[in-house]
């Protein structure tokens, strides 16, 4: 049961990476054409959110160390709802 519960976090995780990723890609874009200071600081705003979504991955797994499965639950509905933000985020990015 709880490999299952490390594998759907670590799923969204790498989700989660993605579209900040795809944010960046975006924000970039918008900085080589406007070369603001505000898309600058919206670059490397999304870049330190990148660096917190890779050292988010779930640490029991690369560790060894085992967790309750309730707090690796309580971790999923955290990266759901980092997944539904961001996706909403990106939709506002690209628009």
């Amino acid at each position: 049961m709880i490999d299952l519960l490390l594998t759907v976090e670590g799923v969204l995780t790498f989700l989660n990476a993605i579209l900040v990723a795809m944010v960046m890609y975006h924000f970039v874009q918008s900085y080589k054409e406007v070369k603001s200071r505000f898309t600058l600081g919206l670059l490397l705003f999304s870049s330190i959110l990148l660096v917190q979504v890779i050292f988010s991955l779930p640490a029991a797994a690369l560790s060894g160390v085992t967790y309750a499965p309730e707090a690796v639950v309580f971790d999923i509905i955290s990266s759901s709802f980092e997944l539904v933000a961001l996706l909403i985020f990106l939709n506002l990015v690209r628009k």
